[in-house]
């Protein structure tokens, strides 16, 4: 949820994936090498002139049972012609990595830049970083332990800017939907307590509502006390 207000400042926006070869993850397997990288692709992309930005940590690509680290990065973007495009990988790969690995794999190391000129791709975006990739424990069981108390989502810069877009109504609901299915507050997006109480209908449209989704509403934080029954004291 504290991503999303950045995210609305974005627009357009650009997603960079930065992913080590096969042969160097074992040289990020700690959440201090992990840290130590984050940061060094974060000092490269400012100098490069990317003032702010918001890189996610990945730890397994599409084959859930092998180690992959990587990160994505939402930064402001623009549309770039190939050459520069190519230009500015290089760079980034000159800044992140030493010298023998670059004489080893040159421009094949993965540096990927995407353009996101709109909002639906840039709130996609978001949702696909923030997902959780460490889904399977077997065979992964050192990695429990590594990523305990770690940051996988950081930021750099300054958001103070007013937002450039707005979800729809009709996307909110979908998507408080999907939160609320899983069991999260679309508020808040803390897991949610059920009470086990049954409070009638009656009672609901009396306080006043509002429909978050299909099926669901949202009371007043803030509530009157009930009236006394008159004839009770």
């Amino acid at each position: 949820a504290r991503l999303y207000p950045k995210a609305q400042q974005l627009l357009p926006a650009a997603l960079i994936t930065i992913r080590p070869p096969n042969e160097l993850q074992v040289f990020e397997r700690s959440r201090k090498q992990r840290q130590r990288f984050a940061n060094t692709v974060t000092k490269a992309l400012t100098s490069l002139g990317f003032s702010r930005g918001i890189p996610f940590t990945h730890f397994f690509g599409d084959d859930k049972s092998r180690y992959a680290f990587h990160l994505h990065v939402l930064v402001d973007g623009d549309w770039l012609d190939p050459e520069p495009l190519d230009e500015l990988c290089r760079k980034i790969r000159r800044m992140i990595y030493p010298r023998w690995v670059l004489r080893k794999w040159g421009d094949s190391l993965m540096v990927n830049y995407r353009y996101k000129p709109t909002q639906a791709q840039i709130y996609q975006s978001l949702q696909y970083c923030s997902r959780p990739t460490f889904t399977q424990l077997e065979g992964n069981e050192w990695l429990a332990d590594s990523i305990r108390g770690e940051r996988k989502v950081r930021v750099w810069g300054k958001w103070d800017e007013e937002p450039k877009w707005h979800l729809d109504e009709s996307e909110k609901k979908v998507h408080s939907l999907v939160a609320l299915e899983k069991g999260k507050c679309p508020v808040c997006g803390e897991p949610i307590k059920w009470d086990k109480g049954v409070t009638p209908f009656a009672q609901v449209q009396a306080e006043g509502n509002t429909e978050i989704a299909p099926g669901y509403l949202l009371l007043p934080t803030e509530r009157p006390p009930p009236e006394r029954t008159a004839g009770l004291h």
